[in-house]
């Protein structure tokens, strides 16, 4: 991961709008089919908080209240925090890490143009470590005293008698194995 790298491959563009007086529930529905895990909200023509999945359920459902009734201006995180679309990626994280959050509004000229979120460059990072076509996934069982694999668990357990408790037996002492 280059940490100097421009955020810009990492905005999400297509991001989501409801009005400040909308419902939870609203906001939840509209999430749900989008496929999206927050949606900025808007006051008068400008975006003053956003909501997120979380926020739905930490503040509106882990309460006991009625999503119908409340509204997004009442569960929406405010200020919001941005970020220009030219910053470089070591300064988004360094960002979302100050201010405890997942997301940045990315603005240019001013201007909303998407969304940045910590997963888009974790799961960047987390992808560049360890590529999935290296991943090994042992195939049987391995022995916990010399690692050797073998196809099922009676062949692991001749093993053991005969190689870590047989030759705990002749050396005397069998407590190591």
């Amino acid at each position: 991961m280059d940490y100097e790298k421009e955020i810009e491959e990492y905005i999400r563009r297509d991001f989501l709008v409801l009005n400040s007086e909308d419902n939870a529930k609203a906001a939840a529905k509209l999430m749900s089919e989008k496929g999206q895990d927050a949606i900025l909200v808007e006051k008068g023509g400008e975006i003053v908080g956003i909501v997120t999945e979380r926020d739905l359920f930490n503040r509106v459902l882990a309460k006991g209240l009625d999503p119908n009734k409340v509204k997004l201006s009442e569960v929406m995180s405010s200020p919001l925090i941005s970020i220009n679309r030219r910053a470089k990626v070591k300064d988004a994280i360094a960002l979302m890490s100050k201010n405890n959050c997942r997301r940045l509004v990315v603005k240019d000229d001013g201007k909303i143009i998407g969304i940045i979120t910590q997963r888009s460059i974790v799961g960047d990072l987390a992808s560049d470590r360890i590529p999935l076509a290296e991943l090994e996934i042992p195939k049987g069982v391995t022995c916990p005293y010399c690692g050797s694999i073998f196809s099922d668990k009676k062949e692991l357990s001749k093993h053991i008698d005969r190689i870590h408790i047989g030759s705990g037996l002749l050396e005397g002492d069998i407590r190591k194995w």
